[in-house]
């Protein structure tokens, strides 16, 4: 998932991977293991990694699991580099399933990609599972028993009023023991149902005792939500100021994640004399985001 819910799909494949298996067709499974999804490269590592053990194979295999917000174009180009990054780390062909979680346009996500060298010798070829949440239909997932589905069947197709499913997966979320556990699941399935349901609606349904919801991974939204408002404001006064802000500079700036950073590049974008003195302030404020990434 490449924007603002990537922290919500990575957590719920770590936690909640058999239910997203489920909800893809995949089975019948008797165990799934996620595993660590850092590669051989640091830019745009799959969501997750699971190997899924079977009742009728011996061996486990690999899924490699992308959720994105919206279908793009490009999607199909980002999954074969993951299918690339996957192979040259573990030697092995992963299954892929591309989830995508909400309709916008007709943009949807190719099946499979094919590509060829210049002189049409060499051939790259790959396909995966593609799941499209809202065509898929929240009753087969009902009545809810199952609390890692809650947040994926907000985003399936519900026939009549959404509130009574709404509360259904409230409910379920609910009967999870673990109260850490508990609170961020239901923080997810907030920020997730907020693709499509107003947000002071769930904000009263998902409340706990009048409060809102003590949730780590909802916490961390909030702050990467906060970041790229200020990235979209940092570029949007450069165009304003200098015109088409260069590609590199504007990945540059997305890669600023820290906030004491990312409000040094702010400062930047408002005393610049042009892009090319951006450029070499954003240069020294790179340093102190690495230096404070590892700590």
């Amino acid at each position: 998932m490449r924007f603002k819910y990537d922290a919500s799909s990575k957590w719920l494949i770590e936690t909640f991977a058999p239910e997203l298996l489920r909800i893809a067709g995949v089975g019948p499974i008797v165990s799934v293991k996620p595993l660590p999804g850092e590669l051989v490269q640091s830019r745009q590592l799959p969501d997750g990694l699971v190997e899924v053990t079977f009742s009728d194979r011996s061996e486990p295999v690999l899924h490699l699991i992308e959720v994105n917000t919206y279908s793009y174009a490009s999607t199909a180009s980002e999954l074969l580099d993951d299918v690339l990054l996957t192979y040259l780390n573990r030697r092995v062909v992963p299954e892929v399933i591309a989830i995508t979680l909400h309709d916008r346009g007709n943009v949807r996500v190719a099946p499979e990609i094919r590509v060829r060298s210049p002189s049409g010798y060499t051939r790259l070829e790959a396909g995966w599972r593609v799941v499209n949440l809202w065509e898929l239909n929240a009753v087969d997932f009902l009545p809810l028993t199952d609390p890692g589905l809650a947040p994926w069947v907000t985003l399936m197709k519900i026939d009549g009023p959404p509130e009574p499913v709404l509360q259904q997966c409230r409910d379920v979320i609910e009967t999870l023991p673990a109260p850490g556990r508990r609170a961020n699941l239901l923080g997810v399935t907030q920020i997730l149902a907020g693709l499509r349901f107003d947000e002071g609606m769930l904000e009263k349904l998902f409340r706990v005792e009048g409060k809102m919801i003590e949730s780590p991974v909802l916490e961390k939204w909030f702050r990467q939500r906060e970041i790229a408002a200020y990235h979209r404001a940092i570029l949007e006064g450069l165009e304003v100021r200098f015109g088409t802000v260069p590609e590199d500079v504007s990945a540059a700036v997305r890669v600023v994640t820290d906030e004491m950073s990312v409000g040094e590049i702010r400062k930047a974008s408002y005393v610049c004399t042009s892009l090319d003195d951006f450029r070499a302030r954003l240069a020294q404020s790179l340093p102190r985001q690495t230096s404070a990434n590892a700590n």
